[in-house]
């Protein structure tokens, strides 16, 4: 008998656990749906006394196709990524994403609005969020 290969749990533990992996989630996508595994537009959220400061990556975006929204203790990113096509050329293959990806990031402090600036840079869009100034609380008396 040639044709026989002999089993060996040790040997094929790896493949098994493997397996069973790509069919839980194989399982789990068919009855929830395709989640992403990480948010579109990834940030990092860095606070000082005064303000908050959001780095978010943004490689290929133009400055205006980016549009921020600051309201109360919410901020609303949302990019626009346009295809690059350059005139005589034939694409062969796209890996770059195109479309539009958003992110809303709360706070547990008021923003303000009007004092909110942006920059962009080498494909990282940086926010520098100021904190409203906290009024001050006000005692009232019982009559």
């Amino acid at each position: 008998m040639t044709g026989l290969i002999r089993f060996s749990p040790r040997t094929h533990r790896a493949f098994a656990a493997q397996d069973f992996d790509r069919a839980i989630d194989s399982l789990t996508s068919h009855f929830f749906g395709d989640a992403p595994a990480e948010p579109a537009l990834r940030a990092d959220v860095a606070e000082t006394d005064t303000a908050y400061v959001v780095r978010i990556d943004v490689p290929g975006a133009a400055k205006d196709a980016i549009n921020i929204a600051v309201e109360d203790k919410l901020v609303k990113i949302e990019v626009n990524f346009a295809p690059t096509a350059v005139e005589g050329e034939k694409l062969l293959r796209a890996e770059r994403g195109s479309g539009s990806a958003s992110r809303a990031l709360r706070f547990p402090v008021a923003l303000d609005a009007d004092a909110a600036s942006a920059a962009h840079e080498l494909g990282v869009l940086t926010l520098t969020l100021p904190k409203k100034a906290q009024t001050a609380q006000k005692r009232v008396t019982i009559n």
